[in-house]
């Protein structure tokens, strides 16, 4: 038997709220259940390292009704895809004649990058761990990564020639573009919508390098001017002409991993 003291009315309830809470958290392990499965990318894109990971268990109500947040688990991209996660949840949550669904997202300083572009029932029979796949959200990956020029069809790379590394990146906030030419830094605009992309006027800083290395970097500021659309190719990031030819080809720099437990808030 558990006695509680009688003091006065406020310490009676705190009391009270005590032996509850403690009640509780001895049958909780019981009661805990939980969701594994990978979430993979159904376009390979990269994904900023530090991008956020979520993964919910909802339960769904009436089409009109937001759906319930029964459980979710949180965590840092790192490497990349796939990502294998695992949903604690209360069992007894869970209750015969409800619809329930697993959804993933990732986003970055508040901005969606990919989602899950299905609804993923739960609970169903199957034992077999859950697959899901994340669609980009229009053109939101493409932005706030820096880009790194990889063999392309217009520029003829000199092991001979000192050089800096070629780098874009398109401002998420902003229409703005920065990063280096193989000599310069360069900055200036670019318009982004769906599948068409333009760049504006690039201005450069003003040094010499060697005659083979300006005219590298005089052909990609030609290029930039060039590019009317784009598209992903596996892992890499192409600029396209108007007619749909190759102008320049870039990829990501490969992020180390950053260890965080699947289930961690």
């Amino acid at each position: 038997m558990v006695v509680v003291s009688r003091r006065t009315d406020r310490d009676g309830r705190l009391a009270m709220g005590l032996l509850l809470a403690s009640l509780v958290g001895v049958g909780s392990p019981a009661l805990a259940g939980s969701l594994e499965g990978i979430a993979t990318l159904k376009v390979s894109m990269p994904v900023p390292a530090d991008a956020l990971v979520e993964v919910q268990l909802q339960q769904l109500g009436a089409a009109d009704a937001p759906a319930v947040l029964l459980g979710k688990a949180r965590f840092k991209a790192g490497s990349g895809a796939p990502f294998p996660f695992r949903i604690p949840y209360v069992e007894g949550m869970v209750q015969p004649g409800h619809r329930y669904s697993v959804r993933a997202v990732i986003s970055e300083a508040g901005r969606l990058l990919f989602s899950s572009d299905t609804v993923q029932p739960v609970f169903q029979g199957s034992s077999a761990a859950l697959q899901l796949q994340l669609m980009p959200v229009g053109d939101a990956p493409l932005r706030g990564v820096i880009w790194l020029q990889a063999p392309a069809a217009s520029l003829a790379v000199s092991a001979q020639a000192a050089r800096q590394e070629v780098q874009l990146r398109l401002d998420p906030l902003s229409p703005s573009v920065s990063g280096s030419a193989d000599c310069n830094r360069l900055e200036g605009s670019y318009r982004l919508e769906g599948d068409r992309l333009r760049f504006g006027a690039i201005d450069t800083t003003v040094l010499r390098c060697e005659p083979e290395v300006m005219a590298d970097e005089l052909r990609l500021l030609n290029d930039l001017q060039r590019v009317r659309g784009w598209r992903f190719v596996d892992r890499y990031f192409e600029m396209l002409d108007d007619t749909g030819t190759l102008l320049l080809k870039l990829e990501t720099r490969p992020q180390p991993a950053i260890e965080a437990p699947a289930g961690s808030p």
